[in-house]
């Protein structure tokens, strides 16, 4: 896995560097070599923390916008920013994280099918919100909950409290 990440961010910087007006320009410190980009990488935050910052409240747009379409072109911007950061997500998660288990996750095979299927379903909602098709919206919103509810069963059965409070806001959990 990790060779194809240093093989794909090797390509990445050859294009990059192909698309360039003057290559001679960039500064020396710019091109860092595959090989010590991915030892110097240390992750920062923990997979839980990405998917509760980032791909929960993301993918909660994406839900809403799917019962609820947006009426202006900010709201379609919005909406493919949610998009698109839940196809990065996918990417993103399958670095790891500084967690307890986010190392011995992202280790297992299962792990790279769900991180990519998570930025699959991004992908289809940013090419359903570039047409504004909001049944496509719907579609690619459900293939990202599969995502979660299979991921979650085999990966992180507690539910993040960040759902919970989500959906059942504090006041409103301690009524009976």
């Amino acid at each position: 896995m990790i060779e194809r990440m240093m093989l794909a961010l090797a390509v990445a910087m050859v294009a990059a560097s192909a698309c360039s007006t003057n290559p001679a320009e960039a500064p020396a410190s710019a091109v860092v070599p595959a090989s010590t980009a991915a030892v110097d990488y240390a992750p920062v935050v923990s997979l839980n923390e990405i998917m509760v910052y980032v791909v929960d409240s993301h993918s909660n747009e994406i839900w809403d916008a799917a019962m609820t379409p947006p009426a202006t072109d900010d709201g379609w911007k919005e909406l493919q920013r949610a998009a698109i950061a839940i196809a990065a997500a996918g990417s993103l998660t399958r670095v790891s994280g500084n967690g307890p288990k986010d190392q011995q996750w992202t280790q297992q095979a299962d792990w790279t099918k769900y991180s990519q299927a998570m930025s699959d379903a991004g992908l289809a909602t940013v090419m359903a919100v570039r047409s504004r098709n909001v049944t496509a919206i719907a579609k690619a919103g459900d293939q990202l909950v599969v995502t979660c509810i299979d991921c979650h069963r085999e990966y992180k059965l507690d539910v993040p409290k960040v759902w919970t409070e989500r959906q059942f806001p504090p006041e409103e959990a301690k009524r009976p």
